[in-house]
This record gives structure tokens, sequence and C-alpha cells, in this order.
């Protein structure tokens, strides 16, 4: 009884916790490709006292939810509008101002669930070109001679192969269907032609499975994942996220230097390198991404299948977004590509490039109603960066006193086994250094070679030796150079009638919300700004202290009053 009483004074003097966050709470929906992405950042702005819902319904429910006012903010791999668009979303898009920004790169990667002798199989390569033949119907047994040469001196099994994709519209779709067309028309066209359900002049969101005896569609990142990993002889794609947190094994793709790959965040940054970003700022499509040139990139630590993915955020209130949610939004949106980028890696993810960084947080400026204490994290970092003085957002990439543009990744990524000395040599002529010491290689397991390092074993008996840093891929893997290319206009390409700056990302018109610009300002904590200082969350420490005191000591307390003798009991 004594200590509810305390208690319950203690809890009416102090409070728990503040009745209200100083933020509102928000919702968004879109990418399950970035989904474990956001459910992390989410998790962690949580912590703070930020509430924000996200829906990983697919990219294409995302942008429509949003456009028609039923989300904060969407997550889409493409635009609305623009070559890269899907042309069943034709007549969706928001009738305010929006705008795109980059907030997590990774990897398509290809889970699979195969047995080789009795024992699970988890060294499979693929080439580019088995791996369109796969995806567009032309091979449905895992013993098929494509993958045999893929996988020489394994025994594969006469078994026919399952694959599973996306039943929902999904930005990881989109992306792969693109993958297909540009590098691989023929079979794409094959793909379009024996389904009936795409053009061969477009990707699509929603793959086309219509008469594929040995296709099965799945909802969801999760349920692409949850089938393959339930099933044997499957193979899917989704992000490398999901393979991760599955514990399932992804295949080894081979780049156009020759070399089989997973989907590392280092071979991620190396490949996004090559990635063509639409840098002006006027254009509806600003940032927008073009990996026409990723496919094709000769770097032998690039995986050819890596993107971006991008928030979509509001640029204006609406009925639904006030001044008050878009202050929700932009935190959260200033959380994503600053303390969220640290857990990038470890999720299966690889971090923004800082110049990517600073150019999406001129976006998030646009945000209606963004608070003062996003408005310096925002002053705080850009000014830390591109003085060179600091790295404010400790983001992996990027080392004080480099360009922005020059990501820390690319410098440390490991080569693969059967790349050295020349092989080396060549990969950084590419960004123009020379001398720089021969590394030792890895496996696709990420362990120093075994050997190789002279540059005679490749690894997955991928057949490119010293001289691969420069072989083109139509040598390495029959990737067709005539889809290389767009008969379109890029969307990254845009307008040239307004640029930002490509190292720093800042534009020249781009408007602050305070006024302030790039000024220096006082440090922002990643804690709301209702937390800050003494308050409720300390208050609660010297509750939870009391509260142990008194566990400990009042029951011999109570007991010794209870037993002690009565002065009349005395006389």
């Amino acid at each position: 009884m004594l200590l509810a009483l305390l208690l319950t004074a203690l809890l009416s003097a102090v409070g728990v916790m503040p009745a209200s966050a100083a933020y509102p709470r928000i919702s968004g929906e879109g990418s399950s490709w970035a989904g474990n992405a956001l459910d992390q950042w989410k998790a962690n702005v949580g912590n703070s006292g930020a509430v924000v819902d996200y829906a990983p319904s697919g990219s294409s429910q995302g942008r429509k939810n949003f456009a028609n006012g039923l989300a904060d903010f969407a997550v889409s791999e493409i635009p609305y509008t623009g070559d890269t668009a899907d042309p069943q979303d034709q007549g969706v898009e928001p009738n305010f101002k929006y705008s795109m920004l980059p907030v997590v790169a990774g990897g398509t990667s290809f889970m699979y669930n195969l047995k080789v002798a009795g024992k699970r199989f988890e060294r499979l390569n693929l080439s580019q070109s088995t791996l369109a033949k796969i995806f567009s119907g032309q091979i449905d047994n895992w013993n098929n001679p494509a993958i045999k040469a893929d996988n020489p001196g394994v025994t594969l099994p006469n078994q026919r192969l399952t694959v599973v994709v996306r039943s929902d519209g999904s930005g990881a779709t989109a992306q792969f269907t693109l993958w297909m067309l540009r590098q691989f028309p023929q079979d794409y066209a094959k793909l379009c032609q024996s389904t009936g359900q795409c053009k061969s002049n477009s990707a699509t969101s929603y793959y086309p499975t219509q008469g594929l005896g040995n296709f099965v569609s799945q909802k969801g990142s999760d349920g692409v994942t949850g089938y393959v990993k339930s099933n044997q002889f499957t193979i899917n794609y989704d992000e490398y996220s999901y393979a991760l947190n599955a514990a399932l094994p992804v295949a080894n793709i081979k780049n156009a230097a020759g070399f089989f790959l997973k989907p590392t965040a280092q071979n991620v940054a190396v490949a996004l390198v090559k990635a063509k970003i639409n840098m002006d700022s006027s254009s509806k499509n600003y940032l927008a991404q073009d990996l026409s040139e990723v496919y094709s990139y000769t770097d032998p630590r690039s995986y050819p299948l890596s993107a971006y993915s991008y928030m979509i955020t509001p640029a204006q209130t609406t009925s639904r977004i006030t001044a008050d949610k878009g202050s929700s939004v932009g935190f959260f949106a200033t959380y994503s590509l600053c303390e969220g980028q640290l857990s990038s890696e470890d999720l299966g993810y690889s971090p923004l490039p800082m110049n990517l960084v600073l150019a999406a947080m001129q976006q998030v400026r646009k945000i209606p109603g963004l608070d003062a204490a996003t408005v310096a994290k925002l002053n705080k970092t850009s000014s830390g960066v591109t003085s060179g003085s600091s790295n404010p957002c400790n983001n992996p990439t990027f080392k004080p006193g480099d360009n922005p543009k020059q990501n820390q990744l690319v410098l440390t990524a490991p080569f693969p086994t059967g790349c050295a000395g020349e092989c080396q040599n060549k990969a950084w002529a590419l960004y123009g250094i020379k001398g720089k010491p021969i590394q030792k290689t890895v496996d696709n397991t990420g362990n120093p070679s075994t050997g190789g390092d002279d540059g005679t074993k490749n690894q997955g008996g991928a057949g490119a030796g010293a001289g691969g840093g420069n072989q083109q891929s139509t040598k390495t893997d029959g990737s067709q150079t005539s889809g290389s290319k767009s008969t379109k206009k890029s969307t990254a390409s845009g307008a040239t009638n307004q640029k930002c700056d490509p190292d720093t990302g800042v534009c020249g018109d781009a408007g602050t919300q305070d006024g302030a610009g790039n000024a220096p300002v006082a440090g922002v904590p990643t804690t709301l700004a209702s937390a800050e200082g003494w308050g409720a969350p300390q208050n609660l420490l010297i509750l939870v202290g009391v509260l142990i005191v008194l566990l400990v000591l009042a029951p011999p307390l109570t007991a010794r009053m209870v037993n002690r003798p009565r002065r009349d009991d005395q006389l």
C-alpha cells in the first residue's frame, strides 16, 4: 500500500512522457524492396517519440496512394513520369507539388533454393545472359546447358526450375524488367510476346506470367522470399536484405568484367558510380537515376543490378498534409539521409554517397512546415561537408576534406579472386588513380582468397584473368549491346535549363525555409526537441532509482516497524 501511494505521487509529480510528441504521427507507403531499411528507421525514430507508419505495399500502390492523398509520403524505385515510368501509371500523378529524393541504395539479388548431391548448394553462378533467359521463360530446368556452363564441375539436378516473381506492382520488377529491356531486348521481347502482358519497348511494374507454366507469383518481398525458402528448385528476385534476413543464398551474378559477385554494400557502391543522376532541379524527375551504364560497368568489383530507391515527399501543404505533418515528414527524411545511412550495410543495403545526400537534403527543404531543429540539421550537414571540416552525419562514404562525390566504399572495396596485378591497375585507371598498391583479393563469401592473387584464378570459374578489368560485356557475358542504349531520352538526362553542382548537390536557387542558406549552426542531436535537456526521460530515471531503493529497503523497514514493541507493552 505504501509503495502504491508513493508511486502514484511520483508519477503525478513528474509525468511519464509528454502526452503528445513534438511531431505528429505520419504514414507512408510503397516499396518493399526498401522496406527493411524503412522499418529500421521508423523504429529508430520511434525511440525518440516520433511515430512513423510504413506499409510496404509495393511501389505502384505507394505512388498511387500518395497521389490520391492517402499517404503522407511514398517510396518508389521509379518516378511518375519519364521513360522509366510504368505506362500503366498514366494519369496517376499528384495534383500538388512533390519532390523525389534518394534514400537508400541496394542490389537486386536472386535468392534460390537448390540442393546438389543432397546438400544445399550455395555457390551458384549466373551470367546476365543466363539470368535473362531464366526470367523470360526460356530456361525451365536446373541442368540447362547455359546454367551448367556458368557452373563448371557442378552436377546440377535434372529438376524443373520454378521462377518466383512479384504479383503486385513493384519497383523491383520495374527495375529488373528495365535491365532486361536495355541489356537483353530480344529476351524481353520474347517474354512480352509469349505472355501478351507487356510491351517490348517499355519496362513494367507487373511481372508478366500468363502461359509460363514454371512461373509462380507471390505478393511482396516477404511473399517471394518465403516461397523460395519453403520450396526447393526455386529462384526469385528482390533486394539483398531479404536474402540476409531469411538466410538464403543468392546467385553470384557475372559483371561486364567477367567476375561473379554478390550485391555487397561495396559492390553496389562501385556500380552506382556509373549511375547518371538528373541534376536539373527544375525537372519533375530531379535526382532520378539512369542505370544504363551501371549494367555494363567494367570495374571488376561492380554488381550490375544496383539501384537507388526514392522517397516521394510533399512540396506544399494539402488537405491531408498540414504544415505540422510536413515537419514530421521532414524530420524523418532528414534522419533517413543522415543517421539512417549508418545501418545500411548491416541491413543488406549500401549507404548513399555524400553528394547525393546533400542533393537530397535540398529536396527536404521543399517540404512544408520544417521545424527549426530540422533546418539546423540540414544547414550543419551542408556547411560541415562542403567546408571539409566535419562529417556531421558520420556517413561511411565520406571523409572530411574529400570531395563529397568521392565514395570511400569505392576506394576500400575488395577485389574478387583472380583480379590482381594488371587487373587492379586497370580498375584504378577508371578513376584516374595510378600506383596504388596491389590488394589481397576475396572470394564470394568475403573471405581472403586462398590463391589466385597473381590474377590466374577467377572466382567461380568466370574465366577473366588479370586483364579482366577492361573486358566488355559482349565478350564476357554475352550482353546484347544493341539494347544497352535507350532509344528514348532518359529520365535522368532531364532538361538543361537549370543545373545543380554534381559534387555538392547544391543548386543555385534552392530555397531554404529559414533563409539561412548553408550558414553554420549549432549541432542538433537526433532526439526530438521535446526530449532535449532535463525532462521526462531524466525524471523517469530518478523515479526508477527511487522505486528500486524502496523495493529493497521497504520490506525490512516495514517488518521492523510491525515487530517493534509498543511503549505500553514495555510499561
